[in-house]
């Protein structure tokens, strides 16, 4: 299975929406990617504060379900090369840095797709290749990528 690192709105979908289709989807993409997949702490950050903003009464539930992600994800913290890797990324293009620091962190940790639904679908960063796993033309390469 190629390495996979997940966005935070992977993990909102799955929370917040079970019982839309991008939920079901989202759910599906991260039951896949458990154990070798990556999720970096920034993404959970950014999921907690997703949730603590638009559902105030899920976010314990939220908080438990970041601590099972730890537990079933590689989750690499935003260290100083992190940031130092992150800034690079913005200059070279032109990321946002919340972004660059989730990108930085899945390229440090040999992931090669990142599945976000935020940047450019096809786009590529380095060696990280950005898919949205809810457009017809990268679910496939998703869904390929995924098997084991």
């Amino acid at each position: 299975m190629t390495r996979v690192a997940l966005d935070s709105n992977i993990l909102v979908y799955a929370e917040l929406e079970p019982e839309t289709a991008k939920g079901r989807r989202a759910a599906e993409i991260i039951m896949r990617a458990a154990h070798d997949g990556v999720i970096p702490v920034q993404v959970l950050g950014e999921f907690l504060r997703v949730v603590q903003r638009r559902v105030p009464g899920a976010f314990a539930e939220a908080v438990r379900q970041a601590a099972l992600y730890r537990g079933v994800f590689v989750t690499p913290a935003t260290t100083e090369r992190t940031l130092a890797d992150a800034a690079e990324l913005v200059l070279a293009h032109r990321l946002q840095l919340w972004d660059a620091i989730i990108c930085s962190a899945a390229m440090q940790q040999n992931a090669a797709i990142l599945v976000t639904e935020d940047l450019q679908d096809g786009g590529r960063i380095g060696h990280l290749q950005l898919l949205n796993p809810f457009s017809r033309a990268s679910a496939k390469r998703v869904d390929a990528a995924l098997q084991g």
